[in-house]
């Protein structure tokens, strides 16, 4: 049994406007899905809207202007998660 999560189709009210503000933001193409709805790691957090600004917002600070670039604290985050045993 996977995660329960609500897609953008299934989305409303406060949910389906914090989809639609995350879809107008910049971001790397890679975070941008083919499907066209949120991200999976947005889409984890729909059970609870109103967590998502909270998590996000802390995130954005976390990994706003420093001395790595994006693919470098990328890498970071993936090899912090490998060594963790948390699949990334």
């Amino acid at each position: 049994m996977g995660l329960p999560y609500f897609g953008y189709a299934e989305s409303t009210g406060e949910l389906r406007a914090l989809y639609d503000k995350m879809r107008e933001r910049p971001m790397p193409p890679v975070y941008k899905p083919t499907h066209g709805g949120a991200p999976g790691i947005i889409q984890a957090h729909s059970l609870d809207p109103q967590l998502i600004p909270k998590v996000f917002t802390t995130s954005a600070t976390l990994n706003g202007v420093g001395p790595l670039t994006w693919p470098e604290r990328e890498l970071v985050n993936t090899v912090t998660s490998r060594l963790n045993q948390c699949l990334y």
